[in-house]
C-alpha cells in the first residue's frame, strides 16, 4: 500500500470517529526535538479563529481564520506546498475532549513554511462538525500523535430572550481574561495598538449594541497614552458594536494629550504599567505589567522557563497581558 493510499485510509477514519493516538501519527514519524524550541501556536491568532456566530448559533466549534504555528520541525513533503498535511504530509492534529476525557471533535490541519520560524496553518476538515454539548473542553494540539499545546475552554448554554427564540451557546474561556499589544515588526518606533475581544450576550443578530470603549495606560501612575478621550469631538470617537459572539477589536493609542499617537517605547520604558478600560462609562477591566524597555515577557511568555504546553506564543511584535477587575 502506497503512502498517499495509507494516508487517505487514515484520514477517512479521522472524519468518521474518535481516534486513537496511533492514528494521529503519520508514516513519517516527525518527531519534536527537545533541543529545539518547542513548537507552539500563535495565540492571538487562535483566539480569533474559534470566535464565530456559528458556536453562537449551533454550537458547533469551527477553525475560520488561519493560525500561525512556530518552531514546527522542519519537514518537507514534496508532493504537497503544505508540508503538515493530512493527504501526503506528517500530521499536525486539534482534537476537542470533554471533561471526562472523551474525544469529541478531531480536525487535521495542513501547515507551510513561511517566513523563520513562522508556518501558517489552516484546518482542513472543519466545515460541518458536529454540535457540542454544553460543557467544559480541552483543545489540544499534536504534530504526529505528540501532544505539544492545549488550551481549556468552555460552552454554556444561553436561554432565548423570549418563548419564541431558540437558545444560543456561549464560548467562555480566554477571551475575556487575555488582551494583547501589538507592535508592527516589533519596531518600538512605530504606533501599538491594544487589542480585545469583546462581546455583550444579550445583542441579536442586525440589533448589535454599541460600546463606547477608552482607553488609557499609566506607567508608573502617571497616563502616558489614552484612546476615546476626544476632547474637541462632538461624538465618541471609539463605538464599537458589539455581538453576541467574540470579535477582535484593534484601539489605537494616542498621547494623553490627544496631540498624535505614541510610539510602542512608550508602553515599553521602564517602570509599572496598568491599562484601565471602560466601557459606556463603567469601569471593564484592569491589565498590569512591567517593562524593561523591550517588549515584556509576562509569565507564559518566556521561551524556556514556562510550562510549553500553555506557552502564549507572541512571536515578535506582541505581548499579552491577563484581565483583573477593576478597583
Amino acid at each position: 500500500m502506497s503512502l498517499r493510499t495509507l494516508a487517505c485510509l487514515t484520514l477517512l477514519g479521522l472524519l468518521i470517529r474518535p481516534v486513537s493516538a496511533d492514528e494521529l501519527r503519520s508514516p513519517h514519524g516527525v518527531a519534536i526535538d527537545p533541543a529545539a524550541p518547542h513548537p507552539s501556536l500563535l495565540f492571538s491568532d487562535l483566539l480569533k479563529s474559534m470566535s464565530d456566530q456559528v458556536v453562537w448559533e449551533q454550537g458547533k466549534l469551527r477553525f475560520f481564520e488561519r493560525v500561525r504555528f512556530a518552531f514546527l520541525p522542519d519537514f518537507n513533503d514534496p508532493q504537497h506546498i503544505a508540508a503538515y498535511n493530512p493527504n501526503t504530509g506528517a500530521f499536525l492534529t486539534s482534537q476537542i475532549t470533554d471533561a471526562t476525557g472523551n474525544v469529541v471533535q478531531t480536525v487535521q490541519w495542513e501547515a507551510r513554511r513561511e517566513a523563520f520560524p513562522i508556518w501558517v496553518g489552516q484546518a482542513v476538515n472543519n466545515s460541518d462538525p458536529a454540535p457540542l454539548a454544553p460543557g467544559a473542553y480541552t483543545a489540544t494540539w499534536t504534530l504526529d500523535g505528540q501532544a505539544f499545546w492545549a488550551m481549556d475552554f468552555e460552552l454554556v448554554a444561553s436561554g432565548g430572550a423570549s418563548p419564541y427564540e431558540q437558545g444560543h451557546y456561549l464560548l467562555e474561556g480566554p477571551w475575556s481574561e487575555w488582551a494583547y499589544v501589538y507592535v508592527p515588526n516589533g519596531n518600538l518606533s512605530q504606533a501599538p495598538t491594544f487589542n480585545l475581544f469583546l462581546r455583550d450576550a444579550e445583542a441579536r443578530p442586525w440589533q448589535w449594541t454599541d460600546q463606547v470603549v477608552v482607553i488609557e495606560v499609566y506607567r508608573n501612575g502617571e497616563l502616558v497614552a489614552q484612546h476615546g478621550h476626544n476632547a474637541g469631538a462632538s461624538r465618541p470617537a471609539s463605538i464599537v458594536q458589539a455581538k453576541p459572539w467574540w470579535v477582535a477589536h484593534e484601539f489605537s493609542l494616542r498621547s494623553a494629550t490627544d496631540d498624535g499617537f505614541v510610539p510602542a517605547s512608550a508602553l515599553t520604558e521602564a517602570g509599572a504599567y496598568e491599562v484601565r478600560v471602560g466601557i459606556n462609562g463603567e469601569p471593564w477591566g484592569v491589565f498590569r505589567y512591567a517593562a524593561d524597555g523591550s517588549l515584556p515577557r509576562p509569565d507564559r511568555q518566556r521561551r524556556g522557563s514556562d510550562d510549553p504546553m500553555h506557552f502564549l506564543e507572541g512571536l515578535t511584535d506582541r505581548f499579552y497581558l491577563q484581565r483583573v477587575q477593576a478597583d
